[in-house]
């Protein structure tokens, strides 16, 4: 009997009846229905343990947990950008609950100086998605800057908008540290500049009256030892001779070095400079060159040293480089700013070439034109020849004299 009871089937549920089977597919299609328009807050599922019971808060329960939990602030705006909804993050931004933002207009929570710029954000935003930075209204009393990004959105057939806003306070106290620590970098460095000619012009003095002198001294020594010999001998008025030839020579040298150091013709002027150079570059390197003084003018001595030297420097990598038999100079003014103009016809380069663009030169000819508020710009390719140009912001007119004169030089 129990080997009987041991090997018999597990009795099957009795069958449906028709009825009461479309019973339970009308309840079960109202449940779902229910359950997608979050009319029900819960429902009972039976299964192989029993009966569970599910709390569903709506049928978009989840995605109210995922917005709350981003590290972003989020908002939902109706069509008169009204917050209809928004997480804690973007009540944060704005330091008020988040019970005091919804029903706010987005408007009232910006900076003003910024509402201009929301306002074209939002007619944007109602057409396609589009971003932009803006500044909160935060009860720290200093603006909160934030970046939106907006996308349009249909509820219920209504037009809202989506906001995703990002922290940037961080990225911009950043950004400040950085400038800071670049303006004083720039600062540090225009003192280098600054002191860096300043002992090139003593040392200049120093060279032109310490050895200049002692040299013309010698010479005029050597000349009173040459009156006093006697003729006959031959020797000595031969090595005085010499001699004399050497403390010549020892004094081009000098003015050579001096003038390579800082020309005392930058003394008279930025114009007067740029004459005496480009002439000076023609004779020694026998390339035809054009100048155009288009403003004679008296200028600040940090500018004309800048210009100066950002001419050197151009004419320098013209004879070592380029490979070029013609060279125009010009130098204008246009509006407020002081303009250089250097151009050949040699063999050019890429500008965008890395050996190039990181010279020492041409990263000092930069840093030299903005130390003063200025740029140096570099127009190549190759075969095209090379221009560089150089502009400098003159502070007022009253710094920059007011004489205009043009001169040209073959």
């Amino acid at each position: 009997m129990a080997n009987r009871k041991k090997g018999r089937s597990p009795q099957k549920p009795p069958a449906l009846s028709r009825q009461e089977l479309v019973t339970r597919l009308r309840e079960a299609e109202e449940t779902i229905q229910a359950i997608r328009s979050g009319a029900v807050d819960a429902i009972v599922v039976n299964g192989p343990a029993g009966e569970k019971v599910f709390t569903l808060q709506g049928a978009d329960h989840t995605y109210r947990v995922f917005v709350e939990r981003m590290n972003e602030g989020a908002a939902v705006l109706s069509s008169d950008h009204t917050v209809l909804h928004c997480n804690r993050r973007f009540a944060g931004f704005l330091g008020v609950p988040l019970q005091s933002v919804i029903g706010s207009s987005l408007q009232d929570l910006v900076w003003p100086d910024d509402k201009p710029r929301l306002d074209a954000l939002l007619r944007s935003a109602s057409r396609k998605n589009c971003r932009g930075e803006i500044r909160l209204q935060s009860r720290k009393v200093v603006p909160f800057p934030v970046h939106f990004s907006l996308s349009p959105l249909r509820l219920d057939g209504t037009r809202a908008i989506c906001l995703i806003a990002s922290d940037l306070s961080e990225a911009k106290r950043a950004e400040r540290e950085v400038r800071a620590s670049s303006e004083q970098l720039r600062k540090l460095a225009a003192r280098l500049v600054s002191v860096r000619e300043e002992e090139r012009t003593r040392i200049t003095r120093e060279i032109h009256d310490e050895l200049g002198q002692s040299l013309t001294a010698v010479k005029m020594d050597l000349a009173w030892l040459a009156g006093r010999l006697p003729r006959r001998n031959t020797q000595m008025h031969d090595r005085i001779r010499s001699t004399l030839e050497l403390a010549d020579s020892i004094n081009q040298a000098v003015r050579r070095i001096s003038t390579d150091l800082r020309p005392g013709i930058l003394d008279l002027g930025l114009a007067a400079a740029v004459e005496w150079q480009v002439q000076e570059f023609q004779a020694r390197t026998g390339i035809q060159c054009k100048l155009q003084l288009l403003t004679q003018e008296q200028f600040a001595p940090d500018i004309s040293t800048a210009l100066f030297r950002i001419l050197q420097e151009t004419l320098t990598n013209v004879a070592r480089h380029a490979q070029a038999t013609r060279v125009e100079v010009v130098k204008q003014k246009e509006r407020d700013q002081l303009v250089l103009r250097i151009s050949d016809n040699g063999r050019g380069f890429d500008p965008e070439d890395p050996s190039i663009s990181k010279s020492l030169g041409l990263l000092g000819m930069r840093e030299r034109a903005a130390i003063l508020g200025g740029r140096v710009d570099i127009a190549s390719a190759p075969g095209k020849g090379t221009t560089v140009t150089a502009w400098i912001p003159l502070l007022s007119p009253e710094e920059t004299g007011t004489i205009q004169e043009s001169a040209t030089m073959p």
